[in-house]
């Protein structure tokens, strides 16, 4: 083992990421199991680097020299039971040292810099977590006879350890430990994966999430309808010493999502079954005070709800958790600036803003419906009554606050200090537009002095994706809200010639390229043709008599277009491309 271990030393010195995968020394070595197990246990494995060379030493071992231990039929030689007792020890020791160090929470520090010490910790532990997984799989890979407890292998830890290297996204991932993590759970999990994801769940990721339980819920995964009142201020929501998942064991929201990601929408007994062990995990990840575990809470959720809703399950309304990840995640969207900056409400705005509408699709809108009509009609009232409530307390109100604008006037003019948040807002309210469809006549007076303040703005074009949303967003209240968008056609005109003009004239100018504004001209001209049609096919709401203004705007559209080119002849391009035929 000595000369094993000489040679493994040697590599990594001289060269840790390109291990050849052949050690000479390994060839010829004659040990059991039980000797190399209680050579690497008394081993000085107080440095990354005398650990790495243990695995290495282990893993060249195991895969190399282990081969000359088959029988002479050429079958596994069968284990007594001091090796079966070792494969176990070496398997739980490798699971040990190859979960990601605590040297990766800074990663996920909202506002911590990585220091170059802790740069050069962080490359060690991924060797070392690289190097234990492979000899995880290659433990797990070998023929074995007379090792009674085979379930060692596909153990709650074992899988859970490499569950956390199935994201791309994990600062300790290498492409090698991803395959081979990969590898050991897909051959792991053949003979049945629930039971294991169970018992991950249960025995692995519940323990790290009980300190941070929820008062909002059960322990059954239920809304608690008798919740006790909490202390005027409880510091436990900042005392990250009890948070495991966030300090040391930051695996946690690895294997979580690992697990999510099994659900299919066939799947629907076992998703419920395990419902209880997910929803704290979420919700603690939600409620917690970094940007960026709030991020993963949401995206985490929005995993879950998938095939919640594609399985038809009504779980959600079953538990009352609807209003409490509503709750949870709306929390989320007052991360604005100027306390909150920019980028990092980006961060969380994009991903709270798709789990509530997930969540509302998955409690009311699921894509196997078996209810009955009335519970049908109750469901889509809940469904426009929270939409609406997002629009309205949320989503606008927002972005009067990032623009400095004032929401009670069309006219007035507004500064946009965050176009890309300001870019950001207007495309969910386009979306949640898109999703009341016709009820969003009802907000006319609420979205369109978005709209307007957004495309008259003068200094508009320093930001283009800004204007193209407001572009976009128009079109959307255009087609959703047709039949009353006739009384406000002025400052929708209003709004789309302003642009127009602003866009003409920074084209002229030679700090700006032609390419760059010809694609927003082509939108506004598509959403002027959306208003031109919605006004000449007026349309009745129904229930209600047909409007004489609405008539008479239909009669005198082309007039008013008219007129607007007369008073400015660049408009022309706008209301009367030459794809119109129109001539001058």
């Amino acid at each position: 083992m000595d000369r094993i271990r000489k040679e493994a030393r040697e590599v990594l010195q001289r060269s840790p990421w390109n291990r050849p995968t052949v050690l000479e020394s390994a060839l010829s070595a004659r040990l059991s199991l039980a000797q190399l197990w209680e050579d690497v246990s008394t081993h000085d494995n107080s440095t990354r680097l005398n650990i790495c060379e243990s695995l290495y030493a282990a893993l060249s071992f195991v895969d190399l020299g282990y081969d000359t231990m088959l029988s002479d039929d050429g079958g596994p030689a069968p284990l007594n039971m001091a090796d079966a007792t070792a494969l176990s020890n070496l398997l739980q020791w490798a699971s040990h040292h190859a979960r990601p160090s605590s040297e990766f929470a800074v990663d996920f520090d909202d506002h911590a810099e990585i220091a170059e010490d802790q740069k050069i910790a962080q490359e060690e532990s991924r060797l070392k977590s690289e190097i234990a997984v492979e000899l995880i799989l290659i433990l797990g890979a070998k023929p074995v006879n007379g090792l009674q407890d085979r379930s060692i292998i596909k153990s709650p830890g074992v899988i859970a350890t490499m569950a956390s290297f199935t994201s791309k996204e994990d600062p300790w991932i290498t492409q090698t430990s991803m395959d081979s993590a990969e590898t050991h759970i897909n051959v792991s999990c053949q003979s049945g994966i629930w039971p294991i994801i169970e018992r991950v769940l249960r025995e692995e990721i519940r323990p790290l999430f009980t300190k941070t339980r929820n008062p909002a819920i059960t322990s059954e995964g239920r809304k608690n309808l008798h919740p006790m009142p909490s202390a005027p201020f409880d510091g436990s929501k900042i005392d990250d010493s009890t948070k495991p998942w966030k300090n040391t064991d930051i695996y946690a929201t690895s294997v979580l999502s690992w697990a999510i990601s099994q659900y299919q929408p066939t799947d629907k007994a076992h998703l419920e079954a395990h419902f209880p062990l997910l929803v704290p995990a979420i919700l603690s990840l939600i409620d917690d005070s970094s940007i960026t575990f709030k991020a993963k809470g949401c995206h985490l959720l929005v995993k879950l709800l998938k095939p919640i809703q594609e399985s038809g399950s009504d779980i959600l309304l079953r538990t009352n958790l609807v209003s409490v990840f509503q709750e949870a995640v709306t929390a989320c969207l007052l991360s604005l600036p100027s306390i909150t900056p920019e980028e990092s409400s980006i961060q969380i705005l994009g991903a709270a803003y798709p789990a509530l509408l997930a969540l509302l699709k998955a409690a009311y809108q699921p894509t196997l419906n078996n209810q009955k009509p009335s519970q049908l009609e109750k469901n889509r009232e809940a469904y426009l009554t929270n939409l609406t409530k997002i629009l309205r307390s949320h989503l606008i109100p927002s972005f009067h606050h990032i623009s400095f604008s004032t929401p009670a006037s069309a006219t007035t003019s507004a500064s946009f200090p965050y176009p890309r948040l300001s870019t950001f807002l207007l495309g969910w309210i386009s979306t949640f537009c898109s999703e009341l469809k016709i009820h969003t006549t009802k907000y006319l007076q609420d979205i369109v002095p978005v709209l307007y303040t957004t495309l008259s703005n003068p200094f508009g074009t320093a930001h283009l994706p800004l204007l193209s949303a407001a572009v976009s967003t128009t079109r959307a209240v255009i087609l959703n809200a047709h039949p009353r968008v006739w009384k406000w056609r002025g400052e929708l005109l209003g709004g789309l010639a302003a642009c127009w003009l602003h866009v003409v004239t920074d084209t002229q100018s030679e700090n700006r390229k032609k390419g760059k504004s010809s694609g927003l001209k082509r939108e506004l001209q598509s959403a002027v043709f959306a208003l031109k049609h919605a006004l000449q096919n007026p349309v009745s709401v129904v229930g209600e008599t047909p409007d004489p203004d609405q008539q008479a705007a239909k009669e005198g559209i082309e007039d008013e277009l008219l007129a607007l080119v007369e008073a400015d002849a660049a408009l022309e391009g706008l209301l009367f491309p030459k794809a119109d035929g129109f001539k001058s």
